[in-house]
Protein backbone atom coordinates (compact mmCIF):
# COMPACT_ATOMS: atom_id res chain seq x y z
CA UNK A 1 0.00 0.00 0.00
CA UNK A 2 1.31 3.19 -1.00
CA UNK A 3 1.56 6.36 1.89
CA UNK A 4 1.49 9.90 1.70
CA UNK A 5 4.42 11.84 3.61
CA UNK A 6 2.20 14.80 5.33
CA UNK A 7 3.10 17.51 7.69
CA UNK A 8 1.15 19.50 10.20
CA UNK A 9 2.16 23.05 11.79
CA UNK A 10 5.84 21.03 11.61
CA UNK A 11 8.48 24.01 12.68
CA UNK A 12 11.99 23.20 13.17
CA UNK A 13 14.32 25.39 15.64
CA UNK A 14 17.85 24.94 16.57
CA UNK A 15 18.61 26.35 19.97
CA UNK A 16 21.83 28.51 19.83
CA UNK A 17 24.25 30.51 22.12
CA UNK A 18 22.48 33.70 20.60
CA UNK A 19 18.71 32.17 21.32
CA UNK A 20 16.37 30.29 19.19
CA UNK A 21 16.70 29.95 15.05
CA UNK A 22 13.45 28.99 13.31
CA UNK A 23 14.43 27.18 10.12
CA UNK A 24 11.02 26.15 9.26
CA UNK A 25 7.95 27.58 10.49
CA UNK A 26 4.51 26.17 10.63
CA UNK A 27 4.93 24.05 7.53
CA UNK A 28 1.40 22.05 6.59
CA UNK A 29 1.42 19.77 3.17
CA UNK A 30 1.03 16.32 1.73
CA UNK A 31 3.69 14.86 0.03
CA UNK A 32 1.66 12.91 -2.31
CA UNK A 33 2.23 9.32 -3.16
CA UNK A 34 3.34 8.00 -6.96
CA UNK A 35 4.05 11.48 -7.45
CA UNK A 36 7.34 13.93 -7.87
CA UNK A 37 7.39 17.02 -5.61
CA UNK A 38 10.02 19.44 -5.35
CA UNK A 39 11.07 22.43 -3.01
CA UNK A 40 12.36 25.27 -4.19
CA UNK A 41 13.76 28.41 -3.17
CA UNK A 42 17.19 30.24 -2.55
CA UNK A 43 19.63 28.90 -0.09
CA UNK A 44 18.91 29.09 3.80
CA UNK A 45 15.07 28.76 2.57
CA UNK A 46 14.81 25.89 4.92
CA UNK A 47 14.52 22.89 2.30
CA UNK A 48 17.12 20.65 3.28
CA UNK A 49 15.79 21.01 7.25
CA UNK A 50 12.38 20.40 6.21
CA UNK A 51 13.71 16.68 4.37
CA UNK A 52 15.62 15.98 7.23
CA UNK A 53 13.15 17.03 9.53
CA UNK A 54 10.38 13.91 8.54
CA UNK A 55 13.64 11.44 8.71
CA UNK A 56 14.91 13.17 12.13
CA UNK A 57 18.38 13.59 10.49
CA UNK A 58 19.30 17.03 12.57
CA UNK A 59 21.94 17.81 14.55
CA UNK A 60 21.61 17.61 18.17
CA UNK A 61 20.71 21.03 19.06
CA UNK A 62 17.29 20.68 16.76
CA UNK A 63 13.83 20.74 18.17
CA UNK A 64 11.07 19.21 16.01
CA UNK A 65 7.65 20.47 16.81
CA UNK A 66 4.28 19.96 14.89
CA UNK A 67 3.40 16.71 13.48
CA UNK A 68 4.78 14.12 10.68
CA UNK A 69 2.90 11.29 9.53
CA UNK A 70 3.70 8.47 7.08
CA UNK A 71 0.11 6.96 5.93
CA UNK A 72 -1.50 6.55 9.42
CA UNK A 73 1.73 6.24 11.16
CA UNK A 74 2.52 9.46 13.36
CA UNK A 75 6.51 9.17 13.19
CA UNK A 76 7.03 12.43 14.49
CA UNK A 77 6.64 10.59 17.85
CA UNK A 78 8.50 7.39 17.04
CA UNK A 79 11.96 6.48 18.84
CA UNK A 80 15.37 6.92 17.09
CA UNK A 81 14.68 2.56 17.19
CA UNK A 82 11.45 2.66 14.71
CA UNK A 83 13.33 5.76 12.60
CA UNK A 84 16.28 3.62 12.13
CA UNK A 85 14.06 0.82 10.18
CA UNK A 86 11.99 3.28 8.67
CA UNK A 87 15.20 5.00 6.70
CA UNK A 88 16.31 3.03 3.77
CA UNK A 89 13.96 0.31 3.79
CA UNK A 90 10.89 3.08 3.52
CA UNK A 91 11.73 5.89 2.87
CA UNK A 92 15.43 6.58 1.40
CA UNK A 93 17.69 9.61 1.43
CA UNK A 94 20.40 10.71 -1.58
CA UNK A 95 21.96 13.38 0.24
CA UNK A 96 23.89 16.26 -1.19
CA UNK A 97 26.93 15.26 -0.92
CA UNK A 98 28.30 12.21 -1.64
CA UNK A 99 32.03 12.59 -0.88
CA UNK A 100 30.35 12.99 3.07
CA UNK A 101 28.23 10.24 2.70
CA UNK A 102 30.38 7.35 1.60
CA UNK A 103 32.60 6.64 3.61
CA UNK A 104 36.50 7.15 2.25
CA UNK A 105 37.82 4.19 4.18
CA UNK A 106 35.92 1.59 3.15
CA UNK A 107 35.25 -0.17 -0.22
CA UNK A 108 31.93 0.60 -2.19
CA UNK A 109 30.76 -2.74 -2.54
CA UNK A 110 30.75 -3.66 1.10
CA UNK A 111 28.96 0.00 1.73
CA UNK A 112 26.40 -0.93 -0.62
CA UNK A 113 26.02 -4.53 0.93
CA UNK A 114 26.31 -3.14 4.90
CA UNK A 115 23.06 -1.25 3.64
CA UNK A 116 21.00 -4.04 3.22
CA UNK A 117 22.58 -6.39 5.38
CA UNK A 118 23.09 -4.46 8.50
CA UNK A 119 19.44 -5.05 9.73
CA UNK A 120 19.73 -8.80 8.78
CA UNK A 121 22.76 -10.43 7.66
CA UNK A 122 20.55 -13.27 5.97
CA UNK A 123 19.63 -11.20 3.57
CA UNK A 124 23.52 -11.38 1.90
CA UNK A 125 22.12 -13.35 -1.45
CA UNK A 126 19.25 -10.41 -1.99
CA UNK A 127 21.61 -7.67 -1.61
CA UNK A 128 24.27 -9.49 -3.84
CA UNK A 129 21.95 -9.39 -6.47
CA UNK A 130 20.71 -5.73 -5.57
CA UNK A 131 24.31 -4.47 -6.25
CA UNK A 132 24.76 -6.25 -9.43
CA UNK A 133 21.25 -5.19 -10.84
CA UNK A 134 21.70 -1.23 -9.72
CA UNK A 135 25.44 -0.83 -10.23
CA UNK A 136 24.67 -2.16 -14.38
CA UNK A 137 21.75 0.07 -14.56
CA UNK A 138 23.31 3.13 -13.50
CA UNK A 139 26.38 2.20 -15.72
CA UNK A 140 28.75 0.29 -13.98
CA UNK A 141 29.34 -2.53 -16.11
CA UNK A 142 32.20 -3.84 -14.85
CA UNK A 143 30.50 -3.48 -10.94
CA UNK A 144 32.86 -5.43 -9.07
CA UNK A 145 35.78 -3.06 -10.21
CA UNK A 146 34.37 -0.13 -8.97
CA UNK A 147 32.93 -2.28 -5.96
CA UNK A 148 37.05 -2.60 -5.22
CA UNK A 149 37.25 0.77 -5.17
CA UNK A 150 37.53 3.80 -2.35
CA UNK A 151 35.23 6.76 -2.99
CA UNK A 152 37.90 9.19 -3.23
CA UNK A 153 39.18 6.68 -6.34
CA UNK A 154 35.98 7.96 -8.30
CA UNK A 155 35.17 11.21 -10.03
CA UNK A 156 32.33 13.22 -8.81
CA UNK A 157 29.39 11.93 -11.08
CA UNK A 158 30.30 8.51 -10.26
CA UNK A 159 30.03 8.75 -6.47
CA UNK A 160 27.09 10.78 -7.59
CA UNK A 161 25.63 7.51 -9.20
CA UNK A 162 26.73 5.48 -6.03
CA UNK A 163 25.13 7.36 -3.89
CA UNK A 164 22.09 6.47 -5.84
CA UNK A 165 22.44 3.06 -5.84
CA UNK A 166 23.08 3.48 -2.00
CA UNK A 167 19.71 4.88 -1.26
CA UNK A 168 17.79 2.24 -3.53
CA UNK A 169 19.40 -1.27 -1.99
CA UNK A 170 16.33 -1.70 0.07
CA UNK A 171 13.73 -0.90 -2.42
CA UNK A 172 12.55 1.67 -0.52
CA UNK A 173 9.11 2.75 -1.09
CA UNK A 174 10.04 7.20 -0.98
CA UNK A 175 13.47 9.11 -2.14
CA UNK A 176 14.54 11.95 -0.77
CA UNK A 177 17.33 14.13 -2.96
CA UNK A 178 18.52 16.34 -1.30
CA UNK A 179 20.20 19.12 -3.35
CA UNK A 180 21.05 16.33 -6.27
CA UNK A 181 23.34 18.98 -8.46
CA UNK A 182 24.63 21.60 -6.18
CA UNK A 183 28.11 22.46 -7.09
CA UNK A 184 28.13 20.16 -10.33
CA UNK A 185 28.78 21.65 -13.44
CA UNK A 186 26.76 21.53 -16.43
CA UNK A 187 27.55 17.72 -18.00
CA UNK A 188 27.05 16.26 -14.68
CA UNK A 189 23.88 18.04 -13.92
CA UNK A 190 22.45 16.24 -16.95
CA UNK A 191 24.06 12.93 -15.45
CA UNK A 192 22.17 13.64 -12.51
CA UNK A 193 18.84 14.49 -13.83
CA UNK A 194 19.45 11.21 -15.75
CA UNK A 195 19.71 9.06 -12.43
CA UNK A 196 16.89 10.65 -11.08
CA UNK A 197 14.52 10.30 -13.69
CA UNK A 198 15.76 6.42 -14.04
CA UNK A 199 14.81 5.95 -10.44
CA UNK A 200 11.44 7.50 -11.09
CA UNK A 201 10.84 5.45 -14.34
CA UNK A 202 12.18 2.36 -13.01
CA UNK A 203 12.22 2.09 -9.10
CA UNK A 204 9.67 4.47 -7.16
CA UNK A 205 7.53 7.08 -8.43
CA UNK A 206 7.19 8.75 -4.96
CA UNK A 207 9.98 11.25 -4.90
CA UNK A 208 11.21 14.62 -2.91
CA UNK A 209 13.40 16.94 -4.72
CA UNK A 210 15.56 19.13 -2.41
CA UNK A 211 16.68 21.77 -5.13
CA UNK A 212 18.02 25.30 -5.56
CA UNK A 213 17.61 24.14 -9.54
CA UNK A 214 14.46 25.74 -10.89
CA UNK A 215 14.82 24.01 -14.35
CA UNK A 216 15.74 20.66 -12.64
CA UNK A 217 12.50 20.85 -10.69
CA UNK A 218 10.49 21.80 -14.06
CA UNK A 219 12.09 18.62 -15.41
CA UNK A 220 11.33 16.11 -12.71
CA UNK A 221 8.18 17.77 -10.48
CA UNK A 222 4.31 17.07 -10.90
CA UNK A 223 4.25 19.15 -7.78
CA UNK A 224 6.28 22.46 -6.21
CA UNK A 225 6.97 24.14 -2.92
CA UNK A 226 8.20 27.37 -2.71
CA UNK A 227 10.24 27.90 0.59
CA UNK A 228 11.75 31.33 2.21
CA UNK A 229 12.86 31.77 5.33
CA UNK A 230 10.87 28.18 6.81
CA UNK A 231 7.97 28.74 5.18
CA UNK A 232 5.93 27.46 2.05
CA UNK A 233 4.50 30.78 0.13
CA UNK A 234 3.16 28.96 -2.53
CA UNK A 235 2.40 25.39 -3.31
CA UNK A 236 1.00 23.59 -6.47
CA UNK A 237 1.24 21.91 -10.01
CA UNK A 238 4.52 22.82 -11.10
CA UNK A 239 3.27 23.80 -14.37
CA UNK A 240 0.71 26.44 -13.11
CA UNK A 241 3.43 27.58 -10.43
CA UNK A 242 6.19 28.66 -12.72
CA UNK A 243 4.52 28.99 -15.97
CA UNK A 244 1.84 31.65 -13.98
CA UNK A 245 3.90 32.09 -10.55
CA UNK A 246 0.87 33.88 -7.46
CA UNK A 247 3.38 34.73 -4.73
CA UNK A 248 5.73 38.00 -5.09
CA UNK A 249 8.66 35.66 -3.98
CA UNK A 250 8.11 32.95 -6.49
CA UNK A 251 7.72 35.29 -9.64
CA UNK A 252 11.21 36.43 -8.45
CA UNK A 253 12.47 33.00 -8.57
CA UNK A 254 10.76 32.85 -11.73
CA UNK A 255 12.26 36.05 -13.20
CA UNK A 256 15.40 35.40 -11.81
CA UNK A 257 16.16 32.57 -14.29
CA UNK A 258 18.28 33.54 -17.22
CA UNK A 259 15.16 32.34 -19.39
CA UNK A 260 13.40 35.14 -17.62
CA UNK A 261 16.15 37.95 -17.90
CA UNK A 262 17.96 37.24 -14.52
CA UNK A 263 16.14 40.08 -12.97
CA UNK A 264 17.03 39.54 -8.94
CA UNK A 265 14.88 39.75 -6.15
CA UNK A 266 15.13 42.93 -4.31
CA UNK A 267 17.25 42.93 -1.31
CA UNK A 268 15.58 43.66 2.10
CA UNK A 269 14.35 47.68 2.56
CA UNK A 270 16.41 49.04 5.66
CA UNK A 271 13.43 50.56 6.77
CA UNK A 272 11.26 47.13 6.64
CA UNK A 273 14.18 45.42 7.80
CA UNK A 274 13.62 43.83 11.64
CA UNK A 275 9.47 43.58 11.46
CA UNK A 276 9.06 39.94 11.49
CA UNK A 277 5.36 40.26 12.96
CA UNK A 278 3.73 40.07 9.89
CA UNK A 279 4.50 38.54 6.36
CA UNK A 280 7.82 36.97 6.98
CA UNK A 281 8.70 37.80 3.17
CA UNK A 282 7.81 41.63 3.97
CA UNK A 283 11.55 43.23 4.07
CA UNK A 284 11.68 42.44 0.12
CA UNK A 285 8.36 42.52 -1.22
CA UNK A 286 7.40 45.65 -3.47
CA UNK A 287 3.64 44.85 -3.27
CA UNK A 288 3.54 45.35 0.78
CA UNK A 289 0.89 46.72 2.64
CA UNK A 290 0.56 48.00 6.26
CA UNK A 291 -1.66 44.28 6.84
CA UNK A 292 1.02 42.30 5.80
CA UNK A 293 3.23 44.13 8.41
CA UNK A 294 0.83 43.70 11.24
CA UNK A 295 -0.41 40.44 10.11
CA UNK A 296 0.74 36.96 8.85
CA UNK A 297 -1.10 35.47 6.35
CA UNK A 298 -2.45 32.30 6.30
CA UNK A 299 -2.52 29.71 3.25
CA UNK A 300 -4.82 30.65 0.91
CA UNK A 301 -6.39 28.91 -1.62
CA UNK A 302 -7.26 29.99 -5.06
CA UNK A 303 -9.30 28.31 -8.43
CA UNK A 304 -6.50 26.08 -9.26
CA UNK A 305 -5.69 24.32 -6.54
CA UNK A 306 -2.77 26.04 -5.26
CA UNK A 307 -2.05 27.38 -1.72
CA UNK A 308 -0.60 30.44 -1.36
CA UNK A 309 0.69 32.99 1.76
CA UNK A 310 -0.04 35.90 0.88
CA UNK A 311 -3.02 38.40 1.52
CA UNK A 312 -3.08 39.37 -2.22
CA UNK A 313 -4.91 36.31 -2.67
CA UNK A 314 -7.34 36.57 0.55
Amino acid sequence: MEKDIRVERFNVCFKTDFGPVYAVRDTNTVFESGKVTGMIGESGSGKSVLGMGILKLLASNAYIDGECWYGEDKISEWSETEMENLRGKEIALIPQNPAEALNPVIKIKKQLLEAVTVHDKAKKPEALNQFKRLMNRFGFLEEEAIGKKYSFELSGGMNQRVISVLGLMNRPKWVIADEPTKGLDAILRKQVYQVLQEIIEQDTKSMIVITHDVTLAQKLCDKILVLYKGEILEQGKTDLVLAHPLHPYTQGLVHALPSKGMIPIPLPQKEKEGMEDGCIFYARCEKSCERCRMEKPKDFSVEDGRKVRCFLYA
